[in-house]
């Protein structure tokens, strides 16, 4: 045991010195005076007790303590954690083996080391997948039961946080981590494994991974997989439907294969009921099947199909491959989703300049679904002079209405008045893009052509109006701007280009060549899109009946003349599904109780977002109804859902989804104690996803981070057994525990009653004295 004498000065060394001399010297100098008339043997104990009394503070000040220090080896422990996922089957090691096996070769390899460095330390054996298992003994490779890993997820996050936990009574000097490095996991288990580590490094424990398989598994394995499934979400009645795919193919070069669109029959089938997938007929446009050839060992193929849906509902559509000779894994030769045919298309009327804009937005005429009109309007000194029919306003003339760069003068006022009436009476949807004569540059604002202000989404005054022929720069943004969607926007039928990664696919857009300045009504208006900048670009407004949109750009035909990758697809994709919207279109159907669920697929431990109404018999929301969701697993079993009304509709939301399949979600209403007729139903599916072979490449990057967050390093397979030696020679497997016990020599009773004692003694001395 060592003993020290600590001084740790409640000040800087020079304050606490020069105090130490100036309390002493103080009672020296001014003390003796007052009590020179005191008999000498009186004299000298007052000042005595006074100088005590001086020491002690100046022993405080100093804070004095004895500290012992006791060494003692303490036993240690090194994790092993041997990767158990499904992944380590596949057999891209040495010889063809997998990695698993590889795994378990280079432990038994380095057998002898593991034996000499267990009598340093303990070591322990740990298996994992969707959670940590401890081992009794370690692996070997010729054990067939131990070469087997099963697990269906690889949870390295999840795995690290319970190895802190389990182990949080012993000293580990790290852990190696035998894995292809690739995190597949599924909530609850799908903590993120540099979080874990950056934990594990304050310990600290630092990590060594042993890396095992390639990167890019490709080539030698035979598979044909459907990857992406692209489908407008609302298709009518006896129109075309397009249906594109990618198919990837690996070690099929030069091979032939049948691509196949397949539907749902529901003839016959209750609601309640799924119906089989069948190949619809073919001619009249449509073309429902095609066979293709692969031509390198590894490549993704794009396929278009087509199909003409004759009966309105709600329908499953796949794309199937037909599984090659000698292909092993076929649970992704088919993908699935859900579309809503619908009875009749939406007419639109839209009023522009000649510009571009309006070029590419009239290519929605390619859609049978929807009929736009294109209106020329004058602008300038001959606004007032464009041929705007009144009879284009009047009730049950058009769904949507869009206006372009066209100043409120080329309407009129009474054409404003109607247009006003149809939105707020008959629940028009309109939408106004950016322009130099639109919103409050177009007079849109001004009296008496300030109609539709109180509709627009976005502030529009007087003051912005322009006369003719004049440009005020100061209401534009001539930059480029990323059009990306809010998180609100996320969420929304309008923004989704993508049913699997929809951000991505908005990444992807050539930007906006500049924009408007507009800003938010009030806070019922959404933004659902705006720049990576955060400049508000798409502004939605639902009220009543109504529902009204403003666009801050006019320059999406960037997407659609982008060279050489156009994006023709994501631009016909955006403003089909505004014009749906603002038609209301995107429901199911127009029946009193309804419910939508948006995308409609989902991967497998996914939060599924579920939004339901009640419309009365005029088809203006009702929010005094009491409504009942139920959902129905694939499996058939049922539970009850909770729904919170959000304004004039209601939010509910399910998150039990790691079983694959079709989900159904049916609403019943309540209004004043009576039912409202009718029940609303929907779908939605969990796609069936092999999260461990889907893709099985290994992700040694991963592993690295790890390495260098908590101060260890990345370990090749072949280099395992010189770390071993390593830890073996410099001794690493020894710690040493250090207990150190502090004495404190004046925060302590005795201290203080001296003090006390020395301070009363003296203060009822001079009190009998008459001092005091």
């Amino acid at each position: 045991m060592e003993t020290r004498f600590v001084l740790e000065p409640v000040w800087s060394w020079p304050l606490v010195t020069l105090a130490a001399i100036a309390l002493p010297l103080l009672v020296l100098l001014t003390y003796p005076q007052r009590v020179r008339h005191l008999p000498p043997r009186t004299r000298r104990f007052l000042i005595s007790l006074r100088l005590l009394a001086a020491g002690l503070l100046v022993v405080a000040m100093l804070r004095p303590e004895l500290r012992f220090t006791e060494k003692k080896a303490s036993q240690t422990s090194l994790a092993v954690l041997l990767d158990s996922s499904r992944s380590m089957t596949t057999p891209d090691g040495p010889g063809g083996i997998t990695r698993r096996e590889a795994a378990l070769e280079r432990l038994t390899a380095s057998s002898q080391l593991l034996e000499k460095l267990g009598s340093l330390t303990s070591i322990r054996y740990f298996d994992f997948d969707s959670e940590l298992r401890a081992l009794n003994e370690r692996p070997a490779a010729d054990d067939k039961a131990a070469s087997a890993a099963a697990g269906e997820q690889s949870a390295i996050g999840y795995s690290l946080e319970a190895l802190e936990r389990d182990l949080q009574g012993e000293r580990l000097i790290g852990a190696l981590i035998l894995s292809d490095g690739a995190q597949r996991a599924l909530p609850p288990v799908d903590s993120d494994p540099r979080s874990a580590a950056t934990r594990l490094a304050q310990v600290p424990v630092p990590l060594f991974p042993v890396p095992f398989g390639a990167s890019a598994v490709s080539g030698s394995t035979l598979n044909v997989a459907v990857e992406d499934l692209t489908v407008s979400p609302v298709v009518s009645v006896k129109n075309v439907v397009p249906v594109s795919a990618k198919i990837h193919v690996e070690g099929a070069a030069n091979q032939e294969f049948a691509v196949q669109l397949l539907v749902e029959d529901r003839n016959g089938r209750p609601a309640d009921q799924d119906g089989d997938l069948t190949i619809p007929p073919a001619g009249n446009g449509a073309r429902p099947s095609v066979r293709i050839a692969a031509t390198r060992a590894s490549q993704t193929i794009p396929v278009e199909l087509s199909y003409i849906p004759h009966l309105p509902g709600e329908f499953r559509i796949a794309i199937r491959v037909v599984p090659l000779d000698g292909e092993l894994k076929t649970t992704d030769n088919e993908r699935q989703t859900l579309v809503t045919v619908r009875k009749g298309g939406v007419s639109v009327a839209y009023f522009d300049t000649a510009r571009d804009e309006q070029i590419y937005i009239r290519q929605v005429n390619s859609s049978q679904q929807i009929q736009l009109d294109y209106y020329w309007a004058r602008v300038g000194d001959f606004a007032d002079r464009s041929q705007i029919e009144p009879d284009l306003f009047l009730p049950g003339r058009y769904d949507v209405y869009i206006i372009g760069d066209v100043p409120a003068a080329a309407f009129g006022s009474e054409n404003l008045k109607q247009l006003a009436r149809r939105i707020e009476n008959d629940g028009a949807g309109l939408l106004m893009t950016a322009g130099f004569y639109t919103f409050g540059a177009g007079g849109y604002g001004t009296p008496p052509l300030d109609q539709l202000e109180p509709l627009l989404p976005v502030v529009v005054t007087a003051q912005d109006a322009l006369a003719a022929r004049k440009i005020d720069e100061s209401l534009q943004i001539e930059r480029p701007l990323q059009m990306l969607p809010t998180e609100a926007g996320l969420r929304h039928f309008v923004m989704r280009l993508s049913n699997q990664d929809n951000l991505t696919a908005w990444q992807k857009l050539p930007p906006l060549f500049g924009a408007m300045r507009l800003e938010k009504r009030n806070a019922l208006v959404d933004v659902l899109a705006q720049s990576d900048d955060g400049v508000p670009l798409l502004f939605a407004l639902s009220r009543g009946r109504s529902r009204v949109m403003a666009f801050a750009g006019d320059t999406t035909w960037r997407w659609y003349t982008h060279y050489p990758d156009d994006f023709r697809a994501e631009h016909q994709r955006f403003w089909r599904q505004v014009i749906l919207w603002l038609a209301r279109k995107e429901l199911e159907s127009e029946q009193p109780v309804w419910v939508q669920v948006d995308p409609r697929n989902f991967d497998p431990g996914a939060q599924v977002p579920i939004e339901l109404g009640v419309r009365d018999n005029d088809g203006q929301p009702v929010s005094d109804a009491e409504v009942a969701v139920r959902l129905t697993k694939p499996d058939g079993t049922e539970r009850d859902l909770a729904a919170l009304r959000s304004g004039d509709r209601w939010l509910s939301d399910f998150n039990e989804t790691q079983e694959p399949g079709i989900y159904r979600v049916t609403v019943t209403a309540t209004r004043d104690g009576q039912p409202v007729p009718g029940e609303a139903a929907t779908r939605f599916m969990i796609d069936a996803r092999d999260l461990e072979l889907d893709n099985p490449a290994a992700d040694p990057a991963l592993l690295e981070d790890l390495a260098l967050t908590t101060g260890g390093r990345m370990i090749k397979p072949e280099d395992l057994a010189t770390f071993l030696q390593e830890l073996i020679d410099r001794g690493v497997a020894q710690r040493e525990d250090k207990r150190i016990t502090r004495l404190t020599l004046w925060d302590n009773w005795g201290f203080l009653l001296t003090f006390v004692t020395a301070v009363s003694v003296e203060w009822f001395l001079r009190k009998r004295r008459g001092l005091v």
